[in-house]
């Protein structure tokens, strides 16, 4: 006998959720987002209705992370955003007024603020980030073998053991970067997990994120290489005092494009009709690009 399927309880009957219905939330794949007045609202989605996700014990305990998160982020460095509160699976944010940086940079004229400073803006910042030890041995180690997306060899393995941890931070990415008019200095949201790992990951992720700024619809099919990764890789060290071990930067840049590669694949997988059909060589062409550059820079920085 096939027993029916257990209903989601409506925890709406439990609290008074008619703050939420007074606003306009709109819904992303994780999310559900709201702006009102000098605040951005985040719910984290499980079902259909932000309401009964706001009061959901998942969705909770990803927003009492996310927020535990970003307020020791915000301790390491200001450049941080520092969440204002939780509420149950919300997460209230100060409204940053500006663009995200991934709009600025495919902007032809960025208005005044460069796209090459807004970079090393930000590898100077994962630096300071990746500076703190004290206070972050509660996060797990990442373990490269199981939680990876491309099977480091004997070589990488040795150096990743030998590696100093650091924060691994799996959200630092050019979209999770706004300006903030007010401070006039670009903000850091939305860390996603949080680990331990090799500093090159981090470094790797924020560096792929750039050469996909142009990724998806309203994009284009071709990366985006309008910098200069020796002029990122310099600044973090410099920032960081210390020097990136290039091999483990190859492989970082590797495993990330490979991680990016699998959910592009499964996206694509979900598509119907044309979407599908034009979508498949899109995501070869574009996948194939980087793949190229990694090597041609690869092969003149001696990664």
């Amino acid at each position: 006998m096939i027993k029916p399927t257990a209903a989601m309880p409506d925890f709406r009957a439990r609290a008074d959720v008619g703050w939420i219905d007074a606003l306009t939330f709109a819904r992303r794949k994780e999310s559900w987002v709201a702006a009102s007045a000098g605040s951005f609202y985040k719910i984290f989605r499980r079902g259909d209705d932000p309401a009964r996700d706001w009061l959901d014990p998942a969705c909770i305990e990803r927003a009492r992370r996310e927020y535990a998160d970003l307020q020791l982020l915000h301790r390491l460095d200001e450049r941080a955003c520092a969440p204002l509160r939780l509420d149950h699976g919300c997460i209230v944010y100060p409204r940053l007024s500006g663009p995200d940086l991934r709009e600025r940079l495919l902007q032809r004229d960025p208005g005044g603020t460069d796209g090459g400073a807004a970079l090393r803006d930000g590898v100077s910042l994962l630096a300071r980030l990746h500076a703190a030890t004290a206070a972050i041995s509660h996060y797990p180690l990442k373990d490269y073998l199981i939680d990876g997306f491309l099977n480091p060899d004997a070589d990488v393995l040795r150096r990743i053991d030998e590696s100093r941890r650091t924060l691994c931070i799996e959200g630092f990415e050019v979209r999770n970067f706004r300006y903030d008019r007010q401070r006039r200095a670009w903000v850091f949201f939305d860390p996603q997990a949080v680990s331990r790992g090799v500093p090159e990951n981090d470094l790797a992720r924020f560096i792929v994120s750039v050469l996909m700024v142009s990724w998806g619809k309203g994009g284009s099919p071709r990366i985006w290489k309008h910098f200069h990764v020796d002029d990122l890789v310099s600044t973090y060290e410099r920032a960081a005092s210390r020097t990136i071990d290039p091999i483990l930067l190859n492989y970082c840049l590797h495993e990330t494009i490979a991680m990016r590669r699998h959910f592009a694949e499964k996206a694509l997988r979900a598509l119907r009709g044309m979407s599908r059909l034009f979508g498949r060589p899109y995501l070869s062409a574009y996948f194939l690009q980087l793949q190229n550059w990694i090597e041609r820079v690869g092969l003149r920085h001696g990664f």
